[in-house]
């Protein structure tokens, strides 16, 4: 049978068109088979030698095989067109609007004998196979599932029947048909895996490939892993991961690691890299704040800039030994210090970036000064002088101090020692008011533009300063024939730093977090001793030569000044004391003082109250700064 429709070869007894899905005409009775062998055209024996798809038993076919026999089909639709052709024509519109498109109209119930005017009822059994040509890159669309014969039935005349159909369970239709319907959908399952990408992997690709290739093919399809799936791929990761933690595991707060960098805390960890905060041990090997190298095991304060290298905070990178390849470059927040490789892991310890200005509206300073005979030299002259002074200024609500803040100790037992200490506090001072203090003001007041003084000028003036007050001293004492001399030590305050100097036993602390720190050397016989580890410090308050010292002002033409810079941190505290102080009232008491002091006057009169209260031996003086 011929479909009127299409022209394309039917069953005599099927009731739609297997290629366009119109339904056909059907007479009442079934026409024997004989007859219709009877009624084909002339070229029937050459048709039959020609396989025909549509009854072919079910195969597997390629490609090429399947074109072919299109076009054998198209062929035979040729000829019959032929023969037909006036009916083909009054359809031929109507053929190829509905090519790719199948409609069916069941009805609701099969009568043995249908009307002369009416469709015959359909079985959504015999329902035929259409095959719709796919492009290359069409999604492979899965067949739906069989659906039951109840849902069938109420399917209504004007939806479309589902590509494929799939038989009822419930339906009832001779053994060839469910043979022809089988084949059919054969064809199209053949033919829909034939033009899939994910079906035909080369013969060449491993299963590895295969497999990845099918997981893209899938996301870039919208198809998503089952929850099983997801399940298997986070255990395989949880085992990699535990493996990779077994072969790399993480160091443990306080391990020491290179005999230097202890690690105080883990920041982060993963399976290639870990990073720890640690605290430098050997921080005199290199200087946190100007990276000198200079210094000398044991230095707790560098000799270039005057910073703390004990317990300086770094960043430490910990790589495994086998570092992937193709990760990525490790982005790195400050300055790398130092790296070095340990038991197959290579470390590298990097310095944070300073965080800004530490005084960001400048640097301000409270001082005050005290001086006391002592308890036990009431009657005696004090041979002690002070110095604070202080040019202060604020400007565009920034505040730059310049200040001087000295303590000389008279020499005991020498003549005239008081007016040592005091010839040395004048001409310092002289000398700092007229060049640090007046010149930049004059300058500014001629309209010139004033230069900031670098640390080299700074030094120098310094130093020239102590070395004029040693010289006039040295000359009073070769014209008078008398034999006095002062020590002295104390800072010139620059900006937010500080230029420490010293020559004697007298002493300048600072105060940084709480914590004392001694910033000079005695330049005495029993800070020889310590230093060479003859005696203990503590011997320093009670060894018979405790008085006898190296360095004075007055004593050589030639005198040598300590000098260093130290960088000022907000809060801290500094202290310039004579030995009278210090001998009376210990480090630790002193700190004490210090902390707990609301004010500079207050801990001046405090540290002057408990030095009497000890003892009050010698005369007692000190000058104390906070810095804010």
């Amino acid at each position: 049978m011929f479909c009127p429709s299409c022209n394309a070869p039917n069953r005599d007894d099927a009731k739609f068109c297997k290629k366009c899905g119109q339904p056909l005409q059907v007479e009442a009775t079934k026409i024997p088979e004989a007859a219709v062998v009877s009624q084909l055209s002339a070229p029937t024996k050459e048709q039959t030698d020609v396989e025909d798809i549509s009854s072919a038993p079910t195969q597997i076919i390629s490609p090429q095989q399947m074109v072919s026999n299109h076009n054998r089909r198209w062929q035979q639709e040729i000829e019959r067109e032929q023969a037909s052709k006036q009916e083909a024509a009054q359809n031929q519109d109507q053929a190829v609007n509905n090519q790719q498109v199948v409609q069916t109209q069941p009805p609701t119930s099969a009568p043995a004998e249908p009307p002369a005017t009416n469709e015959p009822a359909q079985d959504i059994a015999d329902m035929p196979t259409v095959i719709i040509n796919q492009p290359a890159d069409a999604e492979l669309v899965p067949p739906p599932q069989p659906a039951p014969a109840e849902t069938a039935a109420t399917v209504q005349a004007d939806e479309p029947a589902p590509i494929p159909p799939q038989p009822a369970p419930e339906a009832a239709s001779p053994d060839v048909h469910a043979q022809e319907t089988t084949a059919e959908t054969a064809e199209v399952a053949e033919a829909a895996a034939s033009d899939a990408p994910a079906a035909q992997a080369p013969a060449g690709e491993g299963p590895s490939e295969s497999t990845a290739q099918t997981r893209e093919e899938m996301e870039d399809e919208g198809v998503t892993q089952t929850p099983s799936d997801e399940l298997d791929e986070a255990q395989s990761s949880q085992d990699a991961q535990a493996t990779a933690s077994a072969d790399f595991p993480v160091l443990a707060v306080g391990t020491t690691v290179h005999e230097r960098y202890e690690i105080t805390q883990v920041i982060s960890e993963s399976t290639d890299q870990h990073v720890y905060s640690v605290t430098d041990h050997q921080g005199y090997q290199h200087c946190w704040n100007c990276g000198s190298e200079q210094n000398s095991e044991g230095d707790e304060f560098c000799i270039d800039c005057g910073a703390e290298l004990q317990n300086a905070v770094y960043t430490m990178h910990e790589y495994p030994a086998a570092k992937s390849s193709d990760s990525d470059a490790d982005t790195f927040h400050g300055t790398i210090v130092n790296t070095f490789v340990e038991q197959g892991r290579t470390y590298a310890v990097e310095q944070a970036h300073a965080a800004g200005n530490a005084f960001p509206n400048g640097v301000h300073l409270l001082t005050a000064s005290d001086s006391d005979a002592g308890d036990v030299r009431r009657s005696e002259p004090n041979e002690d002088s002070t110095l604070a002074l202080v040019l202060q200024r604020v400007h565009e609500s920034q505040a730059f101090p310049v200040g001087v803040f000295i303590v000389a100790d008279g020499l005991g037992g020498h003549d005239n020692g008081q007016e040592a200490s005091r010839m040395a506090i004048n001409i310092i001072a002289e000398r700092m008011v007229r060049d640090l203090l007046a010149a930049p003001l004059a300058s500014e007041k001629a309209g010139e533009t004033v230069e900031e003084a670098s640390e080299d000028s700074l030094a120098a003036l310094l130093q020239s300063t102590i070395e004029d007050a040693n010289s006039a001293i040295c000359q009073v004492n070769q014209r008078d024939k008398t034999d006095m001399g002062s020590t002295i030590t104390g800072f010139m305050v620059v900006g937010d730093f500080a230029y420490i100097l010293n020559v004697g036993d007298s002493r300048t602390y600072m105060v940084r977090a709480g914590q004392i720190y001694q910033l000079t050397t005695d330049h005495s016989l029993v800070g020889q001793l310590v230093a060479g580890g003859l005696i203990q410090p503590d011997d320093v308050y009670t060894h018979p030569q405790r008085s006898q010292i190296f360095r004075s002002l007055g004593d050589k033409p030639n005198v040598q000044v300590d000098i260093f810079k130290q960088q000022l941190h907000p809060g801290d505290i500094l202290l310039s004391c004579s030995d009278g102080l210090w001998e009376m009232v210990r480090n630790p008491q002193i700190e004490s003082i210090l902390n707990n002091a609301p004010d500079p006057q207050t801990a001046c009169t405090q540290l002057l109250e408990t030095a009497n209260t000890n003892g009050g031996e010698d005369n007692v003086s000190a000058v104390v700064v906070f810095v804010h």
